[in-house]
């Protein structure tokens, strides 16, 4: 029986929020920015995390790897809990779970050299090591990811943005971790560049057996990285199905509509297609809608959709394929 490298269940992530004028005397309102998340991650897969913006993704992200304090288990190879981890121990594990973010330039210190930025995690994780050989595992990283060696004394504002996402990945590689969470990592970069930087992960993933959450808007980029995908709105889980069944054969309605929305390259087809348009916007998470989450938005609601909350079940026949609808 094959472990799953990662299992997370009922994951939940609140806010308490203040608004303008309030007394301090006033009670916060709670956000729930994660409502209850259960997936799997196995060893050398990739999940693709879809969904509109607000839906959950980064902070889903970051709570994995503690960044904002959440509730539920987040098991690690089947007998490690995270979440229960004092701060000393999620250090020591931190080497095994790395992230890359959104935006490249951001993402690394301007007074650090390229060689430094990317040695930062050894100086942490392997104190150890001589400067000689913190050199030589840099060098060596930086060739892995496309970057010339002799480069290692420059700095961030000398590098393209496709070039700082590649320092940004040779950060996330140089203490060899298993599980890679990639936040929208080629949302700020040109078409060009993301296909570069997409090849470069599946590359990377393929050689070193590598695990990725990989969180994307584009359902293209996603369709092409992800083994599979899963569909969040507004905190919640929608769908999740192997890559193809979800592409192929949406079955919840948020998902029919996303995927209606990807572009065709065959002009014909494109025309042809018909888009399934939302109407209004997404609800505030300060006072999600009762039931079904997605229900004041979906074309298919009834009225159990607003007196009963859709549980995550597997499809007959095709356990993988797992939808939260009470149409399906």
């Amino acid at each position: 029986m094959n472990v799953p490298l990662l299992k997370v269940e009922n994951l939940k992530v609140s806010f308490k929020i203040r608004a303008e004028g309030d007394m301090p005397w006033t009670k916060p309102r709670v956000l729930q920015a994660v409502g209850g998340v259960d997936f799997e991650l196995k060893q050398g897969e990739t999940l693709g995390i879809v969904g509109e913006s607000g839906c959950g993704k980064s902070t889903l992200a970051r709570a994995l790897i503690r960044m904002v304090d959440s509730s539920g288990q987040v098991v690690w190879m089947g007998n490690q809990e995270l979440l229960g981890l004092d701060n000393a121990k999620m250090m020591s594990f931190r080497s095994k779970i790395q992230m890359i973010f959104q935006d490249p330039l951001a993402s690394l210190n301007p007074r650090m050299t390229v060689g430094q930025i990317i040695a930062e995690p050894l100086r942490t994780h392997q104190q150890g090591l001589s400067g000689r050989e913190v050199k030589s595992r840099v060098k060596s990283v930086m060739e892995k990811v496309s970057l010339l060696p002799n480069q290692i004394n420059r700095y961030p504002h000398e590098f393209s943005g496709g070039q700082c996402q590649r320092i940004g990945i040779a950060r996330a590689l140089i203490v060899e971790p298993e599980l890679i969470i990639c936040d929208e990592p080629v949302s700020a970069l040109d078409v060009s560049i993301q296909a570069q930087v997409i090849n470069l992960l599946v590359k990377l993933q393929r050689e070193m057996g590598l695990s990725l959450i990989f969180i994307a808007h584009d359902l293209s980029v996603v369709k092409h990285i992800s083994h599979r995908v899963m569909v969040l709105y507004l905190g919640k889980v929608m769908e999740v199905a192997d890559r193809d069944a979800l592409y192929e054969n949406p079955l919840h309605p948020y998902t029919q509509a996303l995927i209606s929305a990807v572009p065709i390259p065959d002009p014909r087809a494109e025309r042809e297609k018909r888009a399934i348009i939302l109407k209004g916007d997404v609800p505030s998470p300060l006072a999600p809608p009762s039931g079904c989450v997605f229900r004041t938005r979906c074309p298919k609601a009834q009225a159990i959709c607003a007196a009963e909350v859709p549980m995550l079940e597997g499809i007959t026949d095709r356990t993988s394929h797992q939808v939260a609808c009470h149409w399906v």
